[in-house]
């Protein structure tokens, strides 16, 4: 894939000896991969709430694998693997978007722990293993992406599977028919703005904390 049309963006992390994540992007969204080749909002808000919520100690993934859903530009995988340098990252995306995926983890020379794979979520695509963690930035802009997506993470997630999922809000009603169709599988919290990034927070943008609902047998 020819790259001359993106431009660079660059994201600083809270951990002074490391450097700065970096990602090529087409802030246009106008090129053959669309709008997931841009970096949104939604994306550094999240990547901010996990650089935040490490540097407090209060993640740790160590020996842990971790799937981001959409990864677009691969911003938020990219970042949170160079912060847990012991966890698995896998980065998904609709296959015209793995080059730029592969492109970015080599960019941050973050191959020896994060790699890109295409999955999408209309096909029944499995996973060689239950995931940890499984994070989602934008994942609902679109409403036909809602069931799909809430299939996807029913399918994917395991019973002990942490998900995160952000989202910035544009259309409220439809969204809230999102959060309705996944809290049939999902049990979840919404994550409070003191939890978040000091700096890099938004009252537009949400964040929820949530597991699959444990089975009572009947």
């Amino acid at each position: 894939m020819e790259f001359s049309q993106y431009i660079e963006y660059e994201l600083e992390i809270s951990r002074a000896d490391m450097p700065l994540i970096r990602v090529l992007q087409d802030p246009s969204g106008m090129t053959r991969c669309g709008v997931g080749s841009t970096v949104w909002d939604t994306g550094l808000v999240l990547a901010k709430y996990l650089d935040h919520q490490t540097s407090l100690g209060k993640l740790d993934l160590s020996g842990k694998t971790v799937l981001e859903l959409g990864s677009g530009t691969g911003l938020v995988g990219i970042a949170l693997g160079r912060l847990h340098p012991q966890c698995q990252v896998t980065l998904t995306d609709k296959e015209e978007l793995v080059p730029l995926l592969n492109r970015n983890i080599e960019l941050n020379s973050a191959t020896d722990n994060t790699r890109a794979q295409c999955l999408d979520w209309t096909t029944t695509t499995s996973l060689d293993t239950v995931p940890d963690l499984i994070i989602v930035s934008d994942g609902i802009f679109d409403k036909d992406l809602h069931q799909p997506l809430a299939e996807t993470l029913a399918r994917l997630a395991g019973s002990e599977t942490r998900v995160l999922l952000a989202y910035e809000t544009r259309k409220f009603d439809e969204e809230a028919e999102f959060i309705a169709r996944w809290s049939q599988t999902f049990r979840f919290r919404d994550i409070k703005p003191s939890e978040q990034d000091p700096v890099m927070q938004s009252e537009d943008i949400f964040l929820f904390d949530g597991k699959r609902k444990i089975k009572v047998a009947e």
